[in-house]
C-alpha cells in the first residue's frame, strides 16, 4: 500500500478529498501529510437548495494527528471558504477534525482517554506534546457533549464537598453522584450560596429520590442540605469532621 493511500485510509478519507502526498523528516521528527480537493467541487448553498455555494476563498490550515511511529503527524490542507446566498461566509468543515479545531478527531478522542487515566493536564501535555490550551479545549469540548447526553437519571446518594483550587485559599464547591462515581456539577465558593445553587441544578423529581446526602461539617453545606433537600423530602444524611 502506497504512503498516501495509508493516510487516506487511516483518515477515513473519501471523495472529494484525497492525499496529495506524504513528507517525512527524520531531523525534525515529523510527517506532515497534504490533503487535498479534487478540482472543480460544487457546493450546495444550505439556505437555498436551488443555488450553488460560491467560493470566497481558501485558508492554510494545519491539524496535529496521531503520531506515527513515534514521529509528529501534522495534516496541511487548503480550506475552501464557502458565500451562501444570503451572504453568510463560513469555512467547509473538513471530515477529520472540528470545525476551527487544531487536532484530528482521533487525536482529540486519544486525548479524553489519557485525560480519564492521567492525574493532571499537564501530564497530558508531556505525553502529547500537545499545548496546555490545546489540551484544555479538548476537555472543556468533552465536557460539554457529555453534559448534552445527560439525562434525568435517579441520584439516590449525593456527596457534597469543598475542594481547594488554584493557589492560595481559593475553594470550589462539588455536588457528585456517589453510586456512579461522577461529578455533578460545582460552582466556586463553599458558601450557603454555592450549596443551595449546587442542590437546585437537581430536578425537583430528582432532589425528592434523594435518600442520604455524604458531607463533612462545613456549616454551608449543613444548611444548604436542610434548606435545598430536606425540605421537599426526608433525607437522611452522613456527616463527616471537616478535614481543615
Amino acid at each position: 500500500m502506497k504512503d498516501t493511500a495509508l493516510y487516506e485510509h487511516l483518515l477515513g478519507l473519501k471523495s472529494p478529498w484525497s492525499v496529495k502526498s506524504v513528507d517525512l523528516s527524520l531531523e525534525a521528527q515529523r510527517i506532515v501529510v497534504e490533503v487535498v480537493l479534487e478540482p472543480g467541487q460544487v457546493w450546495a448553498d444550505p439556505t437555498d437548495a436551488s443555488r450553488r455555494a460560491h467560493i470566497n476563498g481558501w485558508t492554510e490550515r494545519q491539524w496535529r494527528h496521531l503520531d506515527t511511529c513515534q514521529l509528529e503527524t501534522i495534516i496541511k490542507a487548503r480550506v475552501p471558504q464557502l458565500k451562501y446566498s444570503d451572504g453568510t461566509v463560513e469555512e467547509l468543515t473538513v471530515p477529520w477534525a472540528g470545525r476551527y479545531n487544531r487536532v484530528t478527531l482521533l487525536m482529540e478522542a486519544f486525548v479524553v482517554k489519557l485525560l480519564q487515566v492521567c492525574p493532571t493536564t499537564q501530564g497530558v501535555c508531556g505525553f502529547t506534546r500537545l499545548a496546555w490550551s490545546t489540551v484544555n479545549d479538548i476537555m472543556l469540548r468533552a465536557v460539554e457533549r457529555g453534559m448534552l447526553r445527560r439525562t434525568e437519571d435517579d441520584v439516590l446518594h449525593l456527596g457534597l464537598d469543598e475542594k481547594s483550587f488554584e493557589k492560595g485559599h481559593t475553594y470550589i464547591s462539588i455536588l457528585t453522584d456517589i453510586d456512579r462515581g461522577r461529578v455533578l456539577d460545582l460552582v466556586p465558593e463553599r458558601r450557603l450560596e454555592a450549596a443551595r445553587d449546587l442542590l437546585e441544578t437537581l430536578s425537583p423529581a430528582q432532589r425528592e429520590g434523594v435518600k442520604a446526602v455524604a458531607m463533612d461539617m462545613w456549616p454551608a453545606f449543613m444548611s444548604g442540605r436542610k434548606r435545598g433537600v430536606e425540605a421537599r423530602g426526608r433525607v437522611l444524611y452522613l456527616v463527616f469532621p471537616n478535614k481543615s
